[in-house]
């Protein structure tokens, strides 16, 4: 019995010696990579590294988005009960309410791993003395110096610069980087257009810790690439100036290099400051943007479509000469007015211009003629003519939000309307009005393209980017050279609508063209603009170049409301095409223009 007792003992402790043995062999031999790696794990916290962020400078290398230096409040959430008591402690050091701790505790999952969470960023001194003296009360708590984002131009150049922001669940969130809740990415602007190139590669810190999970040493670090820098073809102080000269009106105003399609500023008027988006923007703040009229957010360069008003003239002459309408010595008596059948479309001079071929009608803007040649020329010519040079379609510049614009002609008005074209749309269409749309750079690439010697330029914001062309015109160059001979009347003969804009320095000399557009029918003929409300008034518009006889640049001005072309546009054109002459060292002997005029 004895004998029998012993053997069933011994064999329950050979089956037990075995299975402890199996046991010891499977978790040492089978699972031991992996529990040697768990084990790791719970030693060292290996943490991602945000890069600095790329540098964005303007052609001089003046810096227009930059990194300042941040310092974030973390919580580690791989541990959450710790991870929990740490917050409920932070809460009552900083005096946080209620409703900011229950949201962050939500934001701690009942399980590991988690990414660290972000609780604050700029933490003043104080914050950081408070936080750093209570830290073995804060097991899962750390403070990391961090970047955030500095626009040094602020709304002076918002729309072309951008902003960065959270990373949205919209966004492709595949990248390992994305996933860190305090990353930011570009979300409008350059920021967003060239994101992967500024963001950089993200760097590696392998971290001890002890028991309680609080940082005991580092073991290892590979330090983040910094984002690749940016140098644009802006010029930072033709940008200052022309929101300097633009002042408190709403608009837009562009330069353009006419034969490499350099963008030496991109100006959109009210503009906010991209430095609140960066930092996490305030309530009240976002909705004083919204609630104004001239909407501050919208880039109103690429986004803003607006009828052309008398600056497509020159587009509807051109394509009457090419299609043998009209040529050199054609004149077309302006007597105030043009009938079509029973109905009266009225030039802007009551009176009449009288007699005008095509470059004095340029010069003089007369609608009569204009009315005249495109009813013989029809609207498809004039629509093909448009489109070649840059109308009604996206430059594709890659900036979000660029609008295509319309040029309208029978199939667009049968697709978009499900109507026939009337013969009045034509006559509209050919001062611009109607549905004629266009954005500022769109009026800048027509102006390059027509002084380039019908080069189909496309604009450009980095030096790096190749040159962007379509071809040629199919024009004849004589056309062309007759639309340019008018421009320079508009602002070089005493009877141009812009001549009181014109500059008299030989260096300085520029060409151009006003336009005027209205907002809603005015039924007063000669209505004083300044006696309505300011959004019932005409948009003014300007198109300009030079210097001359060689262009080198252009411009395109639109001021929202402005009333008139050659009041309000022009003006504001002037200055910008002399400052730019002098910025480009055109000619560097010339008195500095400092302030507007």
């Amino acid at each position: 019995m004895t004998r029998r007792r012993a053997l069933v003992i011994g064999g329950v402790q050979a089956a037990a010696g075995l299975a402890l043995l199996s046991r010891l062999y499977y978790l040492q031999f089978v699972r031991g990579d992996e529990l040697k790696t768990e084990a790791e794990g719970n030693r060292v916290k290996v943490q991602l590294i945000i890069p600095p962020r790329g540098i964005i400078s303007d052609r001089q290398g003046v810096v227009m988005a930059g990194n300042d230096i941040n310092f974030r409040l973390m919580i580690d959430r791989d541990k959450p009960l710790q991870a929990r008591a740490s917050l409920t402690r932070l809460a009552e050091l900083l005096g946080w309410p209620n409703a900011t701790r229950e949201k962050f505790l939500a934001e701690i999952p009942p399980r590991r791993p988690a990414a660290p969470l972000l609780l604050m960023e700029q933490l003043p001194w104080e914050v950081m003395a408070k936080i750093e003296f209570h830290l073995p009360e804060l097991p899962a708590v750390f403070i990391e110096e961090g970047q955030w984002r500095n626009y040094p131009f602020a709304d002076h150049a918002a729309h072309l610069i951008g902003y960065v922001g959270k990373v949205a669940q919209s966004d492709n969130r595949d990248h390992p980087l994305l996933k860190l809740p305090d990353m930011k990415i570009g979300k409008n602007g350059v920021e967003l257009v060239f994101e992967e190139r500024l963001r950089g590669t993200a760097g590696t810190r392998h971290i001890e810790v002890n028991a309680l999970g609080q940082p005991v040493r580092e073991l290892a670090k590979k330090p983040p690439v910094p984002g690749g820098t940016l140098q644009l073809t802006v010029d930072s102080r033709l940008q200052e100036f022309i929101v300097g000269r633009l002042g408190d009106q709403s608009g837009a105003v562009l330069v353009m290099n006419v034969h490499n399609g350099d963008l030496l500023a991109l100006v959109s008027m009210p503009g906010f400051d991209p430095n609140q988006f960066s930092k996490g923007i305030r309530a009240d703040y976002w909705k004083a943007l919204n609630a104004n009229e001239r909407v501050p957010l919208m880039n109103k360069a690429i986004t803003g479509q607006y009828p052309p008003g008398s600056t497509f003239k020159m587009l509807v002459g051109l394509a009457a000469l090419r299609a043998g309408k009209i040529n050199a010595q054609t004149t077309v008596y302006c007597p105030g007015h043009f009938m079509l059948g029973n109905h009266r479309f009225n030039c802007w001079k009551p009176e009449g211009h009288g007699s005008m071929n095509y470059k004095s009608a340029i010069a003089q803007s007369c609608d009569t003629f204009f009315y005249t040649a495109g009813r013989a020329v029809g609207i498809e010519a004039i629509a093909e003519t448009a489109r070649e040079f840059g109308l009604g379609a996206s430059t594709k510049l890659g900036l979000m939000g660029e609008k295509p614009g319309i040029i309208p002609d029978p199939e667009w008005k049968r697709n978009a309307r499900g109507t026939i074209w009337h013969p009045g749309e034509t006559i509209n269409a050919s001062i611009g009005q109607g549905d004629v749309l266009t954005t500022p750079l769109q009026l800048a690439v027509m102006t390059a393209r027509m002084v380039n010697g019908g080069k189909k330029i496309l604009p450009r914001l980095t030096t790096e980017t190749a040159i962007r062309t379509e071809g040629y015109v199919d024009i004849d160059p004589e056309y062309l050279k007759l639309a340019i001979e008018g421009m320079d009347m508009v602002t070089n003969d005493p009877r141009g609508t812009a001549y009181a804009s014109g500059l008299r320095e030989p260096a300085f000399k520029f060409g151009g063209k006003t336009g005027t557009s209205q907002v809603r029918r005015i039924t007063v003929r000669g209505q004083d603009q300044s006696r309505i409300p300011w959004r019932f008034r005409h948009h003014a518009l300007f198109v300009g170049y030079g210097p001359l006889p060689k262009p080198e640049y252009c411009c395109a001005v639109m001021i929202e409301h402005g009333g008139g072309g050659a009041s309000a546009a022009a003006p504001v054109a002037r200055d910008v095409m002399r400052k730019t002459f002098e910025l480009m060292g055109i000619a560097p002997d010339a008195p500095v223009m400092e302030q507007p005029t």
